[in-house]
């Protein structure tokens, strides 16, 4: 098909989306791109980002596919020794360095979910489609920002086979940290069983985090749980991000109970209690057999003595059981104590492109050298449980 077989539209808000055309393409198949989870984020996210939702249409004036951008300041923290691509961005009022980005897909989630086509249009096409959009979108369409990088985030390596299709772009691909994936053996009814299938190693350690973290009390919050406690929730998880060395789209902790109102089960609060004082939370999406870890909170004073961030990731695991999901993302950072729990590194690509041709070119050259951070790689289950499980 060429490019005038198909037209587009663009929207601002979820509200003015024809939920029959949208659906007819998602068809539940890919939670971050249902409509209820869209509504919740643009209702707590609005105005610190801008929503855009194109939906495109072939010549019989069918919806064929659809995909979301989100307009976010990435924002990298000051330090000595800035590399000369960060020298090229803004600064804001407290010396960190800055740059509005304009995404294909959900900055607070990992995986493919920018885009969702029909089975008459290819994945080169619908590519190919998206990239025209986002340039469109660049050039034409008003933003509250100026927008100074496009992106695409964020591809599965071994799924992924289109890079042409950016590069013809001027997009250049490049790798992050890997997100970190446990694979769910079918075996694991109870945390006993997963138990079991470590090295003594690796069980002996898990023991003691469970032991020294005894005395911490774990619960599911409700939406009107999450709505009392959000002031303490605000505090956790602001610890979380001023430790962080960079952000691009920072959430805001309302956005849990908008997601717990409306997807229900299908979203976990889990928050840990010290004498029923709240010194950590986490939060995870369940879709299609699948567990996303999402965000954490902490208290760092009591991380060291009740190893609330290890008891937190156990509990992950637990959950994901408790759910009997296929696998569990875990995500990103942390890579060696998440591979000490069994989950092992998957690449995911991204593209980027600069607004102008000279620092794009400059930005290209940069981003081949970028690559995720190197660890040492944890191998906590025993060989002949392996050595079954691939058989």
């Amino acid at each position: 098909m060429s490019k005038s077989d198909f037209t587009h539209v663009l929207h601002r808000s979820v509200a003015a989306i024809d939920a029959g055309d949208w659906n007819a393409i998602v068809k539940g198949q890919n939670m971050y791109l249902s409509l209820d989870y869209l509504k919740s984020l643009e209702s707590t996210m609005t105005p610190e980002m801008d929503f855009l939702y194109t939906l495109v249409y072939n010549k019989q004036e069918e919806p064929v596919l659809v995909g979301v951008f989100q307009l976010v300041t990435f924002l990298y923290k000051k330090n000595d020794h800035p590399s000369k691509f960060l020298k090229h961005f803004h600064k804001d009022n407290d010396g960190n360095l800055s740059m509005n980005m304009l995404v294909c897909g959900n900055v607070f989630a990992g995986g493919e979910n920018g885009f969702m086509q029909t089975e008459e249009i290819s994945y080169a096409e619908a590519i190919h489609q998206m990239v025209t959009i986002i340039l469109h979108i660049k050039k034409e369409i008003k933003t509250s920002k100026k927008i100074t990088v496009m992106l695409f985030k964020e591809f599965w390596s071994n799924s992924f086979s289109e890079s042409d299709l950016f590069t013809d772009f001027q997009f250049q691909g490049f790798q992050v940290d890997v997100n970190m994936i446990l694979r769910m053996h079918p075996s694991w009814k109870t945390m006993e069983d997963y138990l079991f299938s470590m090295k003594t190693k690796f069980r002996t350690k898990a023991k003691g985090v469970f032991k020294k973290s005894n005395s911490l009390e774990l619960r599911s919050l409700s939406y009107d749980q999450i709505v009392t406690y959000q002031e303490r929730i605000k505090e956790l998880f602001k610890n979380v991000v001023e430790k962080s060395q960079y952000t691009y789209g920072a959430i805001k902790p309302q956005a849990f109970g908008a997601f717990k109102k409306a997807l229900g089960d299908a979203f976990s609060f889990r928050a840990a209690f010290y004498q029923d004082t709240m010194v950590g939370f986490s939060t995870s999406f369940f879709h299609k057999g699948i567990m996303e870890a999402n965000y954490v909170g902490m208290d760092y004073q009591f991380n060291q003595d009740l190893a609330v961030y290890q008891r937190l990731l156990y509990d992950y695991v637990e959950q994901g059981i408790s759910k009997e999901v296929t696998e569990l993302q875990f995500g990103r950072t942390s890579e060696l104590l998440k591979s000490s729990l069994g989950a092992e590194p998957t690449n995911m690509t991204l593209f980027a492109r600069h607004k102008a041709t000279i620092p794009n070119i400059f930005m290209a050259s940069m981003l081949r050298n970028v690559s995720p951070s190197e660890f040492e790689l944890r191998k906590p289950f025993k060989s002949k449980f392996m050595e079954e499980w691939i058989r």
